[in-house]
Parts: C-alpha cells; sequence; structure tokens
C-alpha cells in the first residue's frame, strides 16, 4: 500500500505551559497495520508583540490504545522562534522539522496531537502537526522526474493549486514538497502557515495531507527587514502509480490573508 499522511490545523494557547489540541482527533483508516514514520509540527506568532517567542513541546497521545509501544510520554520538539526587541519586525520563517519515529497502528487507530506553550503569548499561535504512514517506511530515493504547480490566495478555506498529469513512464512517486510564501503587501497579525491535499480518480491516494516545507511569522508594527528561508526537503514516500494518472492538489492556509500567500507543491516519480 502507499505513504499515507494525516494532519490538523489548529491554535495554540495564551497562558505559559497551556497545552492545546491541534484540531480533531486523526483517525487512520482501516486496514493496517500501519507504520507511522514521520511525526511533523509548525507554530508561527499571529500577533508578532516584542518579547514574545514561540516553541515548546509537540505532543501525540494514544486514544485508542493501539499504537504499539504506546507513545507516551510522546513529547517532542516544537521549534518556534524567538521574541523580538521591538514590534517592528520582519516575517520570521520556521522551517519543517518531520521526527523520524517508528510506531505500528492498527486500521481505526485514534490518536490526539497538541501544542504546549512554553511561554505566555498575546495571542494563541497558528499551528499545524501530523503523521506520515503506511505499510512500510520509504527508502530516500533520487528525483528521476518532477512536477509543479502554483497559485496564489487569500482564503482560510481550501483552495485547488491544480492538476498534475504523470508521465506515461512514470511507476510511484518518490518524493513530495509543498512550499507556502507571501509575496505580496503584508498587513499585521496575518501568518502564513498551510498544508496541502491530493487527490486522484486514478490512483489510490487518500488520506495524503502533507505539510509546507516553511512557515511564517506574522509581522507586527511597521514591518521591516528581510527573513531568510530555511533550507528545503522533499518529504520521501512510496507511492505506486499508474502511467499517465492525474493528481489533484489542494492547500488550506491557517488564515485568511489581506495580501495573497503563493503555494507552489511539486511531485517527484520515476
Amino acid at each position: 500500500m502507499p505513504t499515507h499522511a494525516l494532519c490538523n490545523i489548529g491554535t495554540g494557547g495564551t497562558a505559559a505551559l497551556a497545552k492545546t489540541q491541534i484540531g480533531s482527533d486523526i483517525v487512520l483508516p482501516a486496514g493496517g497495520p500501519w507504520t507511522i514514520f514521520g511525526f511533523w509540527g509548525q507554530v508561527a506568532k499571529i500577533t508578532a508583540a516584542a518579547a514574545e517567542g514561540t516553541g515548546g513541546h509537540l505532543i501525540i497521545e494514544s486514544k485508542s490504545g493501539d499504537i504499539s509501544p504506546d507513545p507516551a510520554p510522546g513529547t517532542f520538539p516544537m521549534i518556534g522562534s524567538p521574541g523580538t526587541s521591538s514590534a517592528n519586525c520582519h516575517m520570521a520563517c520556521l522551517g519543517l522539522n518531520i521526527w523520524p519515529v517508528n510506531w505500528q497502528a492498527s486500521g481505526k487507530a485514534t490518536l490526539s496531537l497538541y501544542y504546549q506553550n512554553q511561554l505566555a503569548i498575546t495571542a494563541g499561535s497558528a499551528t499545524a502537526a501530523g503523521i506520515i504512514f503506511g505499510d512500510s517506511v520509504p527508502d530516500i530515493r533520487p528525483l528521476v522526474f518532477c512536477d509543479g504547480l502554483y497559485t496564489a490566495f487569500a482564503s482560510a478555506t481550501e483552495q485547488s493549486v491544480g492538476t498534475v498529469t504523470l508521465a506515461e513512464k512514470a511507476t510511484r512517486i518518490v518524493g513530495i514538497l509543498a512550499d507556502v510564501g507571501h509575496g505580496d503587501a503584508l498587513t499585521v497579525a496575518e501568518p502564513t502557515l498551510a498544508t496541502i491535499r491530493l487527490a486522484s480518480d486514478d490512483i489510490k491516494l487518500p488520506p495524503a495531507q502533507y505539510p509546507c516545507v516553511h512557515c511564517f511569522d506574522s509581522g507586527d508594527g511597521t514591518v521591516e527587514g528581510e527573513t531568510a528561508v530555511t533550507r528545503a526537503n522533499f518529504i520521501p514516500v512510496d507511492i505506486p502509480v499508474e502511467g499517465g494518472a492525474r493528481i489533484d492538489v489542494y492547500a488550506t492556509s491557517s488564515h485568511s490573508v489581506t495580501g495573497n500567500c503563493e503555494v507552489r507543491v511539486y511531485i517527484a516519480y520515476e
């Protein structure tokens, strides 16, 4: 069976040490057993008040008790950004961290994901987290062929990015890379954080919800300077495909923005 992925977008707490669930419970597909091999989380400031940083714990809990071994205490790093010396700041860029794990889960196993912020913050941060799983752990393979799409939108509702049509010689998807940025005029208190979803009428893909390799804090006050962007890597996957299969790509951002955010998605295959 192919690689799958599930994720949620949410909002963190405001009090120090607040533990807030990211979205609703995640339920794995029927079938299995599944090997969960990737666990990731992202956090971005909504209000970039001076002297307020983000980051803390990314926590996973098995609700159904059928994940082995039980991941408890299940406390992983949630990498955030430090506070600033002034409310006038750029949109700090945060790179994606996928923690390699090895959990076995039955079909319909249920788990919950949480963000526990270390420090108090004026407005709860934008958060996202998810798992990557399949019947086996994919090898990292060369990116022989690659095709991409891009779009721009302002709404926080799911948007179509477009459709990739694989070449007739395609046999399997080996890598997925999604990215989000903000190239239009910036408005205060508007973070840029997004996830993508893949679908297809030609091959079995769902569930296929993947993170973007970057997210961005909002700027506040008079936005100044330019942010550095961290390195991006393809997420290794192993998804058998039929030559000529069409892959529909959708994106969802955590917040609406005044100026469009830009989403780019690349699918590598052999």
